[in-house]
């Protein structure tokens, strides 16, 4: 969300997916990876993993792929050989998962935008430029899929995340680039799987102002108040219960004011 805000407020030609030696996240999935394969020379933990399970961690579960990746590439290699290919791999990987976003493939695809790797040696300080993903064009070849529903099986929005996605769907929306609403495919989702919507928006009632086509958002994603003048009354009940609701039992984070 917030790399496409930045690339609708201003149109930056470059992204660049920065990875790390000495990742400790990486170095713990490639500890798992290679005590899974059997491996009896994984080294110990010294640092901020030492008091977990690495498998048991998310962020090592989400970095395992890239670490059996590079296991199955070079499978008798060192330690210090498999965390360096991890980690490049890894990069790949977070690159595959900006193509994802209609917003970057599009940008790509019309030349507007260029998405580069890199690797960072701390040791020495000196960064390896990586190019583009090496499978970019079957990356273009594959239209990103449609938009994720959330349902109330999902983790709420954070506040930051919630407000940049309005952000960025009130910029489409301005620039005549709102997609539609409406889809049966989501309505049929939010029916089975139920609501969890990523904001409150408190709009006024009036009729040229439709809150959910001014943020270009589809249905689910917005728990939407509206009174004359966006006004609340004191007291409970009314607006102020719906509110309280949405923020208790469906858990938005944030709440606007428009």
């Amino acid at each position: 969300g917030s790399i496409e805000y930045e690339l609708s407020a201003v149109q930056l030609p470059v992204v660049i997916v920065l990875g790390n030696s000495r990742n400790e996240a990486v170095e713990a999935a490639v500890r798992v990876a290679m005590r899974s394969a059997g491996r009896t020379d994984v080294p110990p933990c010294k640092l901020a993993f030492n008091d977990y399970k690495g498998e048991d961690l998310i962020l090592v579960k989400k970095l395992l792929p890239a670490a059996n990746d590079a296991l199955s590439s070079i499978p008798k290699a060192s330690y210090e050989a498999l965390c360096d290919l991890a980690g490049k791999l890894n990069v790949w990987s977070t690159v595959e998962s900006l193509f994802q976003s209609r917003k970057i493939y599009d940008d790509v695809a019309a030349g507007r935008l260029t998405v580069q790797g890199a690797y960072c040696d701390v040791k020495t300080g000196k960064v390896q430029f990586l190019g583009e993903h090496p499978a970019q064009q079957d990356l273009l070849e594959q239209d990103p899929p449609l938009d994720v529903v959330r349902t109330a099986s999902d983790p709420p929005v954070p506040p930051l995340e919630a407000l940049c996605s309005l952000a960025v769907g009130n910029t489409r929306y301005a620039k005549g680039a709102g997609g539609e609403q409406g889809q049966n495919y989501v309505l049929k989702a939010l029916a089975g799987g139920g609501q969890l919507p990523a904001a409150i928006v408190l709009g006024c009632a009036d009729s040229r102002a439709p809150v959910e086509i001014y943020f270009d958002m589809q249905p689910g994603d917005l728990f939407v108040l509206r009174t004359a003048g966006n006004t609340i009354e004191g007291g409970y009940g009314g607006l102020l219960g719906s509110a309280e609701y949405a923020i208790a039992v469906l858990k938005s984070k944030l709440i606007v004011v428009t």
